[in-house]
């Protein structure tokens, strides 16, 4: 990992990069194109409709109504119970208004403050003035060092990451303007005296509390092996912009990108454990070694600070050569992991125009269990036939059955519908009161498969491959839960994995957002740990279904499936979340929106402890009151 790099245009293949690279970007220019295209012909269709114009009539009503701080309450009070109208009929309307008029009388709000937020270009500018260090915190830093009990030689390898011998001198002066005193530049891994080892890009450059935080880190936490950080990126102005976020320690997201770098320090004594650096992985040689050092130790820690500014991502003819270069290297590592692994599979490069590469880690299945897929009905012909005949037209994996619970229908047609079902779909009665929990329960009773498959009866297969990548993952001994990406009925996002806030609500990560997020970071398009993951498409192994107890019946209406998933956890079982399986999921069309208040309760006493906590696959940078993703910027 010393020395410059080559010539990009000297490396075998590079024409044929450069090919790929352009049909690539022809290819997602056309299928753009096509989507805005589709687009613009729904919003003319809607906009031509009766309900949009008289929304954009009301609108204007409804902003005026908002701004009067005497009228906003009573407005959003009627906003709601409207919605529920439409979703539940008149009775429930009364319900609501007599439990909210309740409340109020107790003296809490009669509504709920709306937190949708749509971030702005300078959001960043504004959390960097808010959270960067001064000069009076350097100072405190340099104090604090000295009081250290351990302040080890950190020894910084710059890897040459295929540019000139200009980025390496920004990196050393940011070496040169650290707080921590102790380090020094080595060019391989075998000239290092240091009892940790820094590996940093070149071109890239650290934050000057960089190496002081991961030495303070490594003193609270003697027992860490590795630590890494947050990062962003320098634009050509040097601006800072591009954050990304990180979650704590995950395995599986490193399996699809090489999340711990660029700026990583692992102890010396890991590195000659494992073997070291291996020069034959080229560009790669730095994910290599995440992947191998993390086969040998879980005491991963994460330093939730920006303390690495990238180089941004050259768009130059070598740039893209060297891009590609390091993505094969990259996806050779990975792909090596996974022999050692003994998990037999591939990895594909995912398309990013900025940030980390990313890839497509897929896994072989090792066996062809039968997987019970169980669709908790009532009345809704027309959606349940919607979500069997996309299951049994778009699903490639051949071994599953259907077990749909019928919850006491009562309307002809869907009578007529579940009388005309047969194999591989069977009815069973559930003539009692609504109970989500009582009706799966049921199910998994009646069902006959190895892997249970809870799904929604308003589930719409999008590809057919869906299946198997749940089984993917399931197949694998230390998984308990397994989830998928949903979408809304216009392609964004509904579900990619479900997060735990402080404030006491479990959000779905990523809704509303674009179905391929290409920005910095693509988690939403990676497989990665979850807290949680919604029981409208969950895969879960029945043998750990029974071990856990199934669904908590108390939990009638809702966050059964969130409590499935941290009893899971509590297990030491794995919940996954994976964007390869995806399926559309018309939310709201059968069950709607109320939470039952007693299910609410339950559910916070149970977890309250849980909620105290940030949620390790999260990262307390970011908000706590939405579900986008984006910076904590409330005070």
């Amino acid at each position: 990992m010393s020395g410059e790099a080559s010539d990009p245009q000297d490396r075998p293949g590079a024409e044929q990069d450069l090919l790929a690279e352009i049909t690539g970007l022809t290819s997602l220019v056309a299928a753009q194109e096509q989507a805005v295209a589709e687009s613009f012909d729904e919003m003319r269709r809607a906009h031509a409709s009766l309900g949009w114009r008289a929304q954009r009539r009301f609108g204007k009503i409804s902003a005026r109504l908002l701004r009067n701080p005497l009228l906003r309450e009573p407005y959003r009070f009627v906003r709601r119970a409207f919605e529920i109208w439409v979703d539940h009929g008149l009775a429930f309307v009364f319900k609501f208004a007599a439990r909210k008029i309740g409340s109020a009388l107790r003296g809490r709000p009669l509504t709920v403050e709306d937190h949708t937020w749509t971030p702005t270009p300078g959001d960043y500018e504004t959390w960097i003035a808010r959270t960067a260090p001064g000069a009076e915190a350097y100072a405190a830093m340099r104090a604090e060092q000295q009081r250290l009990p351990d302040t080890p030689l950190v020894s910084v390898l710059i890897t040459p990451g295929g540019v000139a011998g200009e980025s390496r001198r920004r990196t050393l002066e940011s070496l040169r303007a650290q707080v921590y005193e102790r380090w020094e530049v080595c060019d391989g891994v075998e000239t290092t005296r240091g009892g940790v080892v820094a590996f940093v890009q070149a071109g890239d450059e650290l934050a000057p509390e960089a190496l002081f935080a991961v030495v303070k880190r490594l003193n609270a936490d003697p027992a860490a092996d590795i630590v890494y950080s947050d990062q962003d990126v320098l634009d050509a102005a040097g601006q800072r912009v591009e954050p990304f976020f990180k979650p704590e320690w995950d395995p599986e997201l490193l399996l699809a990108t090489n999340y711990l770098g660029p700026f990583t320090v692992i102890r010396r004594s890991l590195v000659d454990a494992v073997g070291g650096v291996r020069r034959e992985f080229g560009d790669g040689q730095a994910y290599d070694l995440m992947l191998r050092a993390s086969e040998r130790t879980t005491r991963i820690a994460h330093v939730p600070n920006v303390l690495c500014h990238l180089r941004p991502r050259e768009m130059t003819r070598n740039g893209i050569v060297a891009h590609h270069a390091a993505t094969r290297d990259e996806k050779r590592a990975i792909e090596d992991a996974l022999v050692r692994r003994q998990r037999p599979g591939c990895a594909e490069p995912v398309f990013t125009s900025r940030g980390s590469r990313c890839y497509a880690t897929r896994f072989h299945l090792t066996q062809r269990p039968l997987v019970s897929i169980i669709v908790p009905t009532r009345n809704q012909v027309e959606l349940l036939r919607t979500t069997i005949d996309s299951i049994r037209n778009r699903t490639e994996y051949g071994s599953y059955e259907i077990v749909v619970a019928d919850n006491g229908s009562t309307d002809s047609g869907a009578l007529t519908y579940l009388a005309s079902l047969g194999p591989p779909v069977h009815v069973h009665r559930w003539p009692h009161a609504f109970n989500y929990s009582a009706i799966n329960n049921f199910a998994v009773r009646m069902a006959k498969g190895e892997q249970l498959l809870f799904l929604n009866n308003d589930i719409e297969i999008v590809r057919p491959d869906w299946l198997t990548a749940m089984l993917e993952y399931a197949q694998l001994p230390g998984v308990g839960a397994v989830g998928a990406k949903l979408l809304y009925s216009d392609g964004t996002i509904q579900h990619a994995g479900v997060v735990l806030k402080r404030t006491g609500v479990a959000h779905h990560a990523f809704r509303w957002a674009p179905r391929e997020v290409l920005g910095v970071p693509r988690l939403a398009d990676l497989p990665r740990n979850c807290s949680a993951v919604t029981g409208a498409c969950m895969l879960v192994p029945r043998r750990i279904f029974e071990e856990v107890g199934g669904f908590d019946e108390e939990l009638r209406v809702v966050l059964n499936d969130i409590d499935l998933c941290l009893r899971i956890r509590e297990r030491g079982y794995a919940v996954i979340y994976t964007p390869h399986a995806q399926l559309y999921h018309h939310e709201g069309s059968s069950r709607g929106r109320l939470h039952p208040p007693a299910d609410d309760a339950r559910f916070l006493k149970r977890w309250a402890s849980r909620f105290a906590q940030v949620d390790p696959y999260y990262n307390p940078n970011l908000t706590d009151t939405r579900e986008d993703w984006t910076l904590k910027l409330e005070s």
